[in-house]
């Protein structure tokens, strides 16, 4: 089955549209265990280091499977990448969705009309129709897994799944045929059902947040040196999942409408509302403190950690903030403050 790749930072692309176009969709991931030689010659090195690693492995290897690509405005990294990108790979279909950053009316239906463009333009391209029907039906295949994922994530909680290990499900959920990671889906559930949390260990119970991280090591990296994410507000995590889409009424007024009412990113408009949401987080699951990630040179989330750790000081819950780069050998630099923040808390 052909797939469509998606190169968004703010998990804003409608997965439904690709799928009732008879595509997978495909969320590109990085790989930290290279360097971007190639992306550098067309992207400063003062830029975000994942997106840069994104197009190194987009031009040296692409599968062969897909047939185009949509940029979704996530942040203004994707935003301005995206030219580079089409100069750089030799697909015939790619295509930018505007992704609004404000959440109003105005916001709402510029956001379904650059929604019709895309669809016309799949339609166009491929010779192809998607009906009223294939969307609904999508939309039900979506809304399925995220239950799933949300059932799932609740063992986190419980101390039965890890987080590194619920992190890598969401990242296949958001790489596979959306068929097979239902079934995938569920038998995970299954199995947790019949699991016991973990041992005694004095795990820190933290909420992550911060930039998108997609490398499931680093997650782990942190879990060995005492932290289990009981929750996050990720892109790989729980702004994928946290809502479903209203399954009657117009299809492509809902999928909008769902973009916008999800937890807000870091990019989006107003972004100190942000806040509230951790806020709510940290609160219900009983958090021992929040871990704030900013991948290298990703400014929305720089410009978001003074006014968030302010905030979770008047709370007095413990936070962390620090800048990584996307680099396998550069965590285990941050020993020092990953354990000192654990001992503090």
């Amino acid at each position: 089955m052909k797939k469509i790749g998606i190169f968004d930072s703010g998990v804003d692309t409608p997965e439904e549209i690709i799928i009732a176009a008879g595509f997978i969709p495909y969320r590109f991931f990085g790989d930290p265990t290279i360097e971007p030689n190639k992306a550098n010659e067309h992207i400063p090195p003062t830029h975000c280091v994942w997106t840069r690693n994104l197009l190194e492995l987009a031009i040296t290897y692409l599968d062969k499977d897909i047939v185009g690509i949509i940029a979704t405005h996530g942040c203004d990294r994707t935003n301005r990448e995206f030219d580079i990108w089409r100069e750089c790979l030799k697909l015939d279909f790619m295509y930018f969705l505007n992704s609004p950053r404000k959440r109003d009316n105005t916001a709402l239906k510029f956001f379904i009309n650059d929604i019709n463009e895309f669809i016309i333009q799949l339609e166009d391209h491929f010779k192809i129709k998607i009906t009223e029907n294939d969307l609904k039906e999508a939309i039900k295949k979506t809304n399925k897994i995220r239950k799933l994922l949300r059932e799932i994530s609740e063992y986190r909680n419980k101390m039965i799944i890890t987080g590194s290990e619920f992190h890598g499900l969401v990242k296949d959920v958001q790489k596979l045929n959306k068929d097979d990671a239902l079934e995938i889906l569920k038998a995970k559930l299954e199995n947790l059902k019949e699991r016991q949390p973990f041992s005694k260990k004095d795990y820190k119970r933290i909420l992550l947040t911060g930039s998108d991280l997609d490398d499931t090591e680093f997650i782990r990296y942190i879990e060995s040196l005492g932290f289990q994410v009981v929750i996050d507000d990720l892109g790989i995590g729980t702004k994928y999942f946290t809502n479903d889409i209203e399954e009657n009424g117009n299809p492509i007024e809902s999928i909008a409408k769902y973009h916008l009412n999800k937890p807000i990113h870091a990019t989006k408009f107003p972004s100190y509302q942000r806040f509230e949401v951790l806020k709510k987080l940290a609160t219900e699951y009983n958090v021992d403190g929040v871990i704030n990630i900013a991948q290298k040179f990703c400014e929305p989330v720089l410009y978001d950690h003074p006014y968030l750790r302010q905030k979770f000081k008047e709370l007095e819950i413990p936070y962390m903030f620090t800048e990584v780069t996307y680099n396998r050998e550069a965590y285990k630099q941050l020993s020092t403050r990953f354990s000192a923040f654990a001992e503090m808390i």
